[in-house]
């Protein structure tokens, strides 16, 4: 198989991000001769190397966020600028996941752990020849009080751009650990 096939099979796929793994299974061969492809890809500047054993056939750093951790989804600030209720570019881009917490510094995105009751809420977006998962602004807005990285100042700022509505029928959809924090801030 040829390295250009290799990447609009990839493409055609409508993933950005693969693994070895993922890569070996797309194109059926083996997990070594994968290894190989994945290496003579990022020379020919057919795919972008995000870490070691991952690639990206877009450099879109929305798209690499979430795929590179599953699952995952673009929260907090960085889906407020997806939404445009914000304008101002978080210094990372701000994921959640049910997963352990963890930074990924070499491409600028920190995943948030929330619990997996709280895992709800966000879209599939079309973007870059790919896609993204991002939640509802509301449902960010949830996932940043229950982090406890927003507080009643920033709620009482973001209000005038959010349906109220939603985010009570969003903070209600979690009975967990906190809910009943985040329902007193809304209301």
């Amino acid at each position: 198989m040829q390295l250009y096939q290799i990447r609009d099979l990839a493409i055609a796929s409508n993933r950005a991000v693969y693994s070895v793994q993922q890569l070996s299974n797309l194109i059926g061969k083996s997990r070594a001769i994968s290894t190989v492809y994945l290496s003579r890809l990022v020379k020919k500047k057919l795919a972008i190397r995000v870490m070691k054993g991952k690639v990206s056939f877009v450099d879109d750093p929305f798209v690499i966020a979430t795929q590179l951790v599953e699952p995952s989804y673009l929260s907090l600030d960085s889906a407020l600028l997806f939404h445009e209720i914000i304008q101002q570019v978080p210094k990372e881009i701000e994921c959640v996941t049910s997963k352990d917490s963890m930074r990924y510094a070499s491409i600028g995105a920190v995943y948030h752990k929330i619990p997996k009751g709280l895992f709800f809420g966000y879209r599939r977006h079309s973007k870059a020849n790919s896609y993204v998962f991002v939640a509802e602004p509301e449902k960010a807005v949830i996932d940043g009080i229950y982090l406890n990285l927003y507080g009643r100042k920033d709620l009482e700022e973001l209000m005038s751009r959010l349906n109220r509505s939603r985010l009570l029928e969003l903070a209600k959809g979690f009975d967990g650990r906190g809910s009943k924090k985040i329902v007193s801030m809304i209301k």
